[in-house]
């Protein structure tokens, strides 16, 4: 005969040790204990979904108060906001930030606050499910879209640097460094190659890219998403790895601007005349094209590049197309494995939430020596709407050879087609 015997779910719980209760809430406390413990605060970077990294200064007080600056603009770099955070139960401990702050705008769907989508923001996170922690750092992981915040104690000297201007002077230093020298590199020899390996860093998307000639003569590019730190960048989510080496921030000595890899080895930052690498060598590995944005036209356009950009952008609002639209962009996609261009024209009625694309393919030759192209038309425009306002891009483009170039002004890097046989178009782009 089998006899059950009655006992109370409690009793049997504590018989294994304490309740899974209790061990959340000591495990919640010793997160507050720790994050309040920093005695001069914390220095933290997080990344995002749609950009690269921001860097912030943390201190987390007892009444659950948290002050901060952040690398957004030079007025949250410089002025210390508070707001509210908590640490709860979430499906495991986890660290929320409550109330609006710098770490908030990274999340704004308005896309007037800071540039994110209507929908998403930067795909950046307010809540943050607690992951390990090691004697001076702690890492949480956002619950949505998995960005690592990632906080390492400060010391004295780092704490009164971020709530004065240095952390906004240095700032400053770098951006200006990246604005006076065009064409930053940084050199050294792999494997018995030397390596002259061209550095783009972007304030806009917080993102640096790599890219050189590689020792078979070939391209190669490599990126990744950094936050300006007190000593200059730090590259985030374990630095970029590049021809065997991982670089994982940059640092000023003086006025000398470092790169440094993880294990210690700086390598100068130094200013070549011109680009290292022409662009048509990184189509297909650096770049897979160029965008044309929504009534956006960059400067280094020609008047008659201008004409050319306005017939699609204009003519999706006035009815050239027999609708009205009131968002669209052009692009130019290089499918180098085919030789072929794909000249896209997407129209929509929503702000872009949703739309249609017209396409035209083209394929092409390419003088490997001297970067000339020669486009012939392959496919007739097919789908979407936009066929009658793409024909003067399409027109130009089989109208003679074409050259890419570089564009750079105010710290941007752009992309530029240049006809050759008509070399008094010249029209700027979005390097994509």
């Amino acid at each position: 005969m089998l006899i059950l015997a009655s006992c109370q779910k409690n009793e049997v719980e504590l018989a294994f040790g304490e309740t899974p209760e209790v061990r959340m809430n000591e495990k919640i406390d010793s997160i507050n204990k720790a994050l309040q413990g920093a005695p001069n605060g914390w220095k933290a970077y997080v990344g995002t979904g749609l950009k690269g990294g921001y860097g912030f200064y943390f201190e987390f007080d007892d009444q659950q108060v948290v002050k901060m600056v952040g690398d957004l603009t030079l007025e949250s770099a410089t002025k210390l906001a508070s707001s509210n955070y908590r640490v709860k139960q979430d499906n495991g401990a986890t660290l929320i930030f409550d109330t609006y702050n710098y770490i908030s705008m990274l999340n704004d769907p308005n896309p007037s606050v800071f540039g994110g989508t209507i929908r998403e923001g930067l795909r950046s996170d307010l809540d943050y499910r607690f992951g390990y922690s090691t004697a001076d750092s702690m890492v949480f992981i956002g619950k949505r879209y998995s960005n690592k915040l990632v906080l390492v104690k400060a010391t004295p000297q780092e704490s009164q640097a971020y709530k004065s201007e240095a952390y906004t002077a240095g700032i400053e230093k770098t951006k200006k460094f990246f604005l006076e020298n065009e064409n930053p590199y940084v050199e050294f020899t792999m494997d018995g190659f030397n390596y002259q390996t061209a550095i783009t860093l972007s304030e806009a998307t917080k993102i640096i890219e790599l890219s050189s000639l590689l020792k078979d003569g070939t391209t190669g590019a490599a990126a990744g998403k950094f936050a300006f730190s007190l000593p200059g960048v730090q590259v985030i989510d374990g630095g970029i790895a590049y021809a065997g080496i991982n670089f994982v921030q940059m640092v000023w000595e003086g006025n000398k601007l470092n790169m440094v890899d993880d294990k210690g080895k700086k390598y100068e930052i130094k200013n070549s005349l011109v680009p290292l690498v022409p662009l048509y060598k990184l189509i297909g590995s650096k770049y897979t094209g160029f965008r044309s944005p929504f009534m956006t036209f960059f400067p280094g356009t020609s008047a008659d590049g201008l004409a050319i950009l306005k017939r699609y952008h204009e003519g999706l609002g006035n009815r050239a197309t027999g609708y009205i639209f009131n968002y669209g962009y052009i692009d130019l996609d290089f499918d180098i494995r085919n030789k072929r261009l794909n000249l896209k024209g997407f129209s929509s009625q929503n702000g872009g939430t949703s739309g249609w694309i017209t396409t035209i393919v083209y394929d092409y030759t390419l003088d490997s020596e001297t970067g000339i192209y020669t486009f012939t038309l392959r496919d007739k425009a097919s789908g979407g709407y936009t066929s009658a306002i793409l024909d003067q891009m399409d027109a130009f483009l089989k109208s003679g050879k074409i050259k890419l170039d570089y564009y750079s002004e105010n710290g941007a890097l752009y992309g530029k087609i240049i006809g050759v046989d008509k070399p008094n178009v010249e029209m700027t782009f979005q390097l994509r």
